[in-house]
């Protein structure tokens, strides 16, 4: 597609530059996704479709590449999509759009539901985890559903996919016992650097991100409670203050004095919340990947045996607050769920036990085996 290559330069991107569909393989899928990233172009395009409104108030696509419809509905301005979130939708639609370019279809509006229908075989055959097929089929849904509002397309070809459903044997258990998670801080009697993170990570249920994106300065002393907290951004962009134990500012106010860094609270102190050896920034990714390797080496599992990561760490905050009589709400508040479907869920054994029945049921006459 030599008109990808021209796009760099254009800013009427998806619009002229692409308008015979063809996709271009001279350029791979990532740089396609910077390209698509670019969101400077978007004004532009969405003037150019608001320009032709007509009576009903709808706008015309109809010069709209299928390029250009991806760019338009990863930057729409309903909802507030991180970069990340961007990304991800970029890289399954160019997905979706080469697999029929390589199926001699080069537009989405001639496609029909039976293709679609196709297009899910290939993707449950490709990515046998059912939880990558759902997502897959999720992102490509919302695509072709608004593309069939919009009336870019004249069919609804979501009516070609279904719905994946989950098979729990393939979601990992999350169960960490006390015992177990006592053991491995123990491991790390040696470490405060690690042993304050893994005991942060279990006393306040904080993501990964959570942890990296706040200053030093962003951790101060509540007078009225007497406890420390730390302000961070959380994953839909709130602010959380989250309760630091003091066992765990002990720990990393030790990590920080052997890297010279100051260890007394300060309001001005730049220096990163939880910074790595080099006394900077943690990139994400780094810090993921050393927890890895960290609990595997304290051989960290689960009550059925299954490697642990930090994610699961939430999961044991989660239960350890109900099982000590805190509310699916509160919980539910601290953890930054979106709603409390996604608590229930942390907590769906838990939940069995407390809903369960059988101490309403029993024999008459009959109180055990009694020897002869």
């Amino acid at each position: 597609m030599t008109g990808v290559r021209n796009l760099v330069n254009l800013s009427e991107i998806g619009l002229y530059a692409l308008n015979e569909n063809t996709y271009a393989f001279n350029l791979n899928r990532t740089e396609m996704i910077q390209i698509l990233l670019d969101q400077s172009y978007y004004s532009k395009i969405s003037s150019e479709v608001k320009r032709y409104e007509n009576n009903f108030g709808e706008y015309d696509y109809s010069s709209v590449s299928n390029i250009g419809m991806i760019y338009l509905y990863i930057h729409r301005k309903q909802g507030k999509r991180k970069d990340k979130t961007k990304k991800e939708y970029g890289r399954e639609l160019l997905q979706f759009i080469e697999y029929f370019t390589l199926h001699n279809i080069f537009d989405i509006r001639s496609l029909k539901r039976s293709q679609m229908e196709d297009y899910q075989i290939w993707l449950e055959e490709k990515y046998e985890k059912r939880k990558t097929q759902a997502k897959k089929i999720t992102i490509l849904s919302s695509f072709l559903k608004w593309c069939f509002e919009e009336n870019y397309l004249e069919r609804d070809l979501t009516r070609g996919l279904a719905g994946v459903s989950l098979d729990k044997a393939q979601i990992p258990d999350r169960e960490i016992s006390p015992e177990a998670l006592s053991s491995s801080l123990h491991f790390f009697d040696n470490d405060p650097k690690f042993q304050g993170l893994l005991l942060l990570l279990a006393t306040s249920g904080l993501r990964l991100n959570e942890v990296v994106t706040p200053d030093w300065k962003d951790l101060y002393w509540d007078q009225e409670r007497r406890k420390y907290y730390v302000r961070t951004k959380t994953k839909r962009d709130g602010e959380r203050h989250a309760h630091i134990r003091n066992e765990v500012f002990q720990l990393l106010t030790e990590y920080r004095r052997r890297l010279g860094l100051a260890t007394e609270i300060d309001p001005t102190d730049q220096t990163p919340f939880y910074p790595n050896r080099y006394g900077k920034r943690y990139p994400l990714p780094s810090l993921s990947a050393l927890v890895s390797k960290k609990l595997a080496a304290a051989n960290l599992r689960t009550e059925s045996h299954h490697k642990a990561t930090a994610h699961f760490l939430r999961h044991y905050f989660a239960r350890a607050a109900f099982n000590n009589g805190a509310s699916i709400g509160m919980i539910a508040k601290t953890l930054d769920h979106k709603s409390t479907q996604t608590t229930e869920n942390y907590l769906s054994r838990e939940l069995k036990k407390e809903n369960d029945v059988s101490d309403f049921v029993s024999i008459p006459g009959f109180n055990g085996w009694n020897r002869l």
